[in-house]
């Protein structure tokens, strides 16, 4: 007897941080279950984006990119992907169809679009989040090579309603190539988003905004308006969420063309600025197909 309790004394002497780590064990699991919402620097690991005023009372927690392939995976009661009935989009105008290209809107109304360029992208799902929450509309410009990068991306974008375009099959300047390829450009990218949707396709925005007669006419022989925009705040080379909403409600007038990209954390953060900053001038913010449909022969076009 004296012996056992001898050995279990010497056991507990050479084995004293076993009590430590038990109570290090403790804590920790305390510390989750107290504070699941921070990170280990005390910073949230999630965006939160606050609704205007004026929407439904809800708690927006945005998903990160392990959440989103999870929730592809396994799909929860979340709407988001759903397929939504396909609206028919308002007749362009003929003042629209007969451009070369199109920089802005009717500037009689008091409307705005937000367009969105070199998607789809992993971070696609968390720009379809903020959208839903503000019940706003947006045309998205796409990248060949991303659509069949990203295709689940792709269709999300489709299947949750927004309109889109096509913005060349790799972002390479048409200008430079000779007329067989930039042709074999258009049909690749085209192709890409055909594979995914038969919704019509309207519009085209050439990569760096660089475009000449034969690539508008390529254009318009695949039934494309050509669309540039008006309001630039340059998010691809910002980081800033404020200052890029700042440059974006500061110029936004009747009809503006609002050009933004997509895959930038600056741009995501700045979206329910912009949102709200555009709400608060007034502007009711569009689809590119609607800001389009009203549109009389104007200096904002070009013939």
């Amino acid at each position: 007897m004296h012996t056992e309790l001898k050995l279990e004394n010497i056991a507990f002497m050479r084995f004293p941080y076993l009590r430590y780590i038990v109570i290090i064990l403790l804590v920790g699991l305390f510390s989750f279950w107290a504070f699941p919402g921070q990170s280990s620097i005390g910073q949230p690991d999630k965006i939160v984006v606050k609704p205007p005023s004026n929407a439904p009372s809800q708690n927006i927690d945005f998903m990160d990119e392990k959440e989103i392939r999870q929730l592809k995976q396994h799909p929860t009661g979340n709407n988001m992907g759903d397929n939504k009935p396909e609206e028919e989009l308002p007749a362009l105008s003929e003042s629209v169809m007969a451009s070369k290209f199109i920089r802005q809107g009717s500037t009689d109304v008091n409307q705005v679009a937000i367009t969105f360029d070199d998607g789809p992208y992993l971070l696609t799902g968390k720009y379809i989040e903020i959208l839903q929450a503000y019940d706003v509309q947006a045309t998205f410009f796409l990248i060949g090579v991303q659509v069949e990068k990203y295709p689940d991306d792709a269709k999300m974008i489709i299947d949750n309603g927004y309109e889109i375009g096509i913005h060349s099959y790799g972002h390479k300047q048409l200008t430079r190539m000779n007329q067989g390829a930039m042709e074999d450009d258009f049909r690749k990218s085209l192709t890409a988003v055909r594979n995914l949707t038969e919704r019509d396709i309207r519009f085209f925005r050439p990569p760096f905004g660089d475009f000449n007669d034969n690539i508008i006419q390529t254009a318009k022989t695949h039934k494309l308006t050509t669309v540039l925009w008006c309001v630039d705040p340059r998010d691809w080379q910002k980081d800033d969420p404020n200052e890029i909403a700042r440059h974006v409600i500061e110029k936004a007038e009747n009809g503006a063309i609002i050009l933004l990209h997509e895959g930038r954390q600056g741009t995501l953060e700045a979206l329910p600025l912009i949102i709200e900053g555009l709400w608060e001038k007034g502007f009711e913010i569009v689809s590119l197909s609607e800001l389009l449909s009203t549109v009389e022969k104007d200096p904002s076009t070009s013939l």
